[in-house]
């Protein structure tokens, strides 16, 4: 049937479209691959000819009797090793050097190859490792899926093979199906016995900021075709319950996780398929388990707050509510708090026994929507069970701890500003000698009762929090409010005046209360902007009621 030829790709520019468009425009009419000589990404060849010539029979007379010798024991398969693949990865040089672990890249299948089994032979494969089942399934038309359901018929082990090239690696003609839609072609492949734990792994596959050698440390999991790697997954992306379900009675796990540790429900989340969510969650047969975490720490809740999924997380919460009663239009339902509430159900907020911080208080869904930044979390905030937490936080917890911290605040910068105020003018004043005027008298207690408050600030308060939450959430919680970090630091540089009273070092004691005065009234700023929201929030919300438009309007 002829020589084989090379078959290089060429590189061009990934486009938005079906999931191998870019192999599509690689094709070329010059192409002597004897691969592409029977069917090409331009929908010609000679099985396309033979076709329009005699149909679906001559199709099948030109396969069975002549394809035999293109496959591994006449169509039966063999397990190829890694010598198999060096030999079609460097088919077409006459000197090859072969790479050392270390030097691969770490999208090169050799870096992760383990031996498996095939049946179209490495040699007489495509480009990118395709093999001619793969080519007739992307090029999408009856003619090619009727002479891919022949090729099936006439040697079913061709079902196993994936794609062996980099960058599509471990796509499997029923990957292919699934994402073209093709059902019957589907039926077809699982009836062959086609791998449904297939993975595709190839660096197209992956997230966008997951293509670089450089990869982000945290992804977004948005790409063209990061479809979480399993058929199970791609046919929950593609919204086909039909497949879904073929595919369960299969032997697919819904609970299998990717390389990023996403399964089912979370992939659904990241494709923003709201229908498929609940039917994943709640199938008759074999329900995909909530709550299970990927290797970000994020369970499909939480993941949903992460990526913004207002709708999926709403649907979300309805789905895991339970209902106690209901009349007419009002419902009483609870809600668990698991992976919603900041703290464990026990009430604690770090794990038994050590400084380690449960995952789930920082990946909690109400921090992610507090800390978010996309108007989609403005949208989870605005009424519901979010907002009901919120409110009952607050009346519980927070309003009574606020109050108590502003009144002590305030007698602070109150002491603070009579010392500084109260000191005197001259450079060579005597600040530690027994005082004797009204005016040192004041200066000396406003001066004891500041360095008071600020050592039970720092022991007491910042102390507290320390040990309730740990030394690590406590430093990543102070990273976030700058207006109380600054606040801390002029409190240290107020400890800092002591040693300089001592030492008589008038100069650098003032030039440190330059820097902590201003400082210290930092954070009356943070209750300030909490007062201001408030009133803004209210005035939004009372033009809301009057126009009948959404906050977010306004």
């Amino acid at each position: 049937m002829g020589n084989v030829c090379a078959c290089r790709s060429k590189d061009s520019q990934i486009n938005a479209g079906s999931i191998l468009d870019r192999v599509i425009s690689q094709a070329s009419d010059e192409d002597q691959c004897l691969l592409y000589r029977l069917a090409n990404y331009k929908k010609g060849g000679e099985l396309i000819e033979a076709f329009n010539r005699g149909g679906q029979s001559e199709v099948e007379q030109v396969i069975r009797g002549q394809f035999g010798i293109l496959m591994y024991n006449n169509g039966k398969g063999q397990t190829i090793n890694r010598a198999e693949y060096l030999r079609w990865k460097f088919r077409d040089l006459e000197q090859v050097v072969l790479p050392i672990e270390a030097s691969l890249s770490r999208f090169d299948p050799l870096a992760r190859w383990t031996d498996h089994e095939a049946c179209w032979q490495m040699q007489y494969r495509g480009s990118l490792g395709e093999t001619l089942l793969h080519v007739l399934i992307i090029c999408d038309t009856k003619t090619h899926t009727r002479i891919a359901r022949v090729l099936i018929k006439c040697f079913p082990r061709l079902a196993i093979d994936a794609v062996e090239g980099e960058e599509y690696l471990g796509a499997s003609a029923l990957h292919l199906a699934i994402a073209y839609n093709n059902n019957e072609l589907v039926q077809d492949l699982i009836e062959a016995k086609a791998n449904v734990s297939q993975r595709a792994i190839g660096s197209f596959f992956l997230p966008r900021d997951q293509q670089q050698q450089r990869v982000s440390r945290n992804t977004d999991y948005e790409g063209l075709a990061y479809l979480g790697e399993y058929p199970l997954a791609w046919a929950a992306c593609c919204a086909n319950e039909s497949v879904y379900n073929l595919l369960l009675d299969s032997g697919a796990n819904p609970d299998d996780q990717d390389s990023f540790g996403n399964m089912i429900l979370h992939m659904v989340v990241v494709c923003d398929k709201l229908d498929m969510f609940g039917y994943a969650l709640r199938h008759p047969k074999f329900p995909a388990s909530n709550g299970i975490a990927n290797t970000a720490g994020f369970t499909p809740l939480t993941l949903a707050c992460q990526l913004g999924r207002a709708e999926v997380f709403r649907e979300m919460l309805e789905l895991s509510a339970r209902e106690f009663w209901r009349y007419s239009n009002i419902t009483c339902s609870a809600y668990p708090l698991n992976a919603l509430d900041t703290l464990l159900p026990d009430g604690r907020t770090k794990s038994n026994g050590g400084e380690i911080l449960n995952p789930a208080d920082w990946n909690s869904a109400l921090f992610i929507i507090l800390n978010g930044t996309k108007a989609e979390h403005l949208d989870m905030l605005d009424g519901g069970i979010i907002q009901r937490l919120l409110e009952e936080k607050w009346k519980t917890f927070a309003r009574l701890q606020f109050l108590k911290r502003l009144i002590i605040l305030v007698f602070h910068l109150t002491s603070l500003s009579l010392a500084v105020y109260l000191r005197p003018g001259e450079i060579d004043a005597d600040l530690m000698g027994w005082p004797e005027e009204w005016t040192e008298i004041g200066r000396t207690i406003a001066e004891c009762i500041t360095v008071l408050g600020v050592l039970g600030y720092i022991l007491f308060q910042l102390g507290g929090e320390v040990v309730n939450i740990g030394l690590i959430s406590f430093l990543k919680q102070l990273s976030h409010e700058p207006a109380k970090f600054i606040f801390l630091l002029s409190n240290i540089l107020i400890l800092a005046c002591i040693p300089c009273r001592l030492a008589a070092d008038r100069h650098l004691e003032d030039a440190i209360l330059v820097v902590a005065v201003p400082g210290s009234w930092f954070l009356l700023m943070f209750f300030a902007g909490y007062v201001a929201r408030q009133l803004t929030y209210r005035y939004l919300r009372l033009w809301s009621r009057l126009f009948k438009r959404p906050i977010k309007y306004l």
